[in-house]
């Protein structure tokens, strides 16, 4: 969870960044992130204290996700940038930047709004793809035909003759590995 900072600390951190101190110092000694600095003198340049307050999250349609992700990746303005001109977080800009680069401007369609963060249809195609099965015991489906009961056993029985071979050349491996420092191999 995103740690909240209070308005007095906002403030101190944008003063010190006025007087000349450099926003990556500053975000280091007060222990923020630098980005949420540079989004609050965004702000405060813009419209003073009052833009340091907390805002309410805005509900973006399609068209403003497009015209806000053709801006940041497209043209190049920066993120914090793009964050004060639209009033979007950057989490929300970064999760819809992944979802295009996923699926391109139409998987941008169906984005739900924030909330308890869920992956996007096409972010989870791709962490699929890339995401190593998982070892263990598949779960148990119910053959509903004769031919899926048929291709069913036939997996198990090629998986079981595959792991067969491989215990069977670890033991001959081990034999001969025995046999050569001259200690005879155990019957089990």
């Amino acid at each position: 969870m995103r740690k909240k900072h209070s308005l007095e600390k906002r403030l101190l951190a944008v003063q010190k960044c006025i007087e000349g101190r450099s926003p990556n110092s500053v975000a280091r000694e007060m222990g923020l992130p630098r980005n949420d600095l540079r989004e609050w003198l965004e702000y405060y340049q813009r419209d003073g204290v009052s833009g340091l307050q907390e805002r309410p999250i805005k509900q973006s349609n399609f068209v403003e996700k497009c015209e806000i992700i053709c801006e940041y990746a497209e043209k190049g303005v920066p993120l914090h940038v793009v964050s004060v001109k639209y009033g979007v977080s950057q989490a929300a800009i970064s999760k819809w930047l992944r979802i295009y680069r996923a699926g391109g401007y139409d998987a941008l369609r169906d984005v739900k709004p924030l909330g308890r963060p869920k992956k996007h249809k096409a972010l989870r195609e791709i962490t699929l793809q890339s995401r190593p099965k998982k070892m263990g015991r598949s779960k148990k489906q119910d053959p509903q035909t004769e031919l899926e009961r048929l291709r069913y056993e036939v997996e198990y029985l090629r998986a079981e003759n595959a792991l067969l071979k491989k215990v069977r050349a670890l033991m001959d491996e081990r034999e001969k590995r025995l046999h050569e420092i001259g200690r005879k191999p155990s019957k089990h």
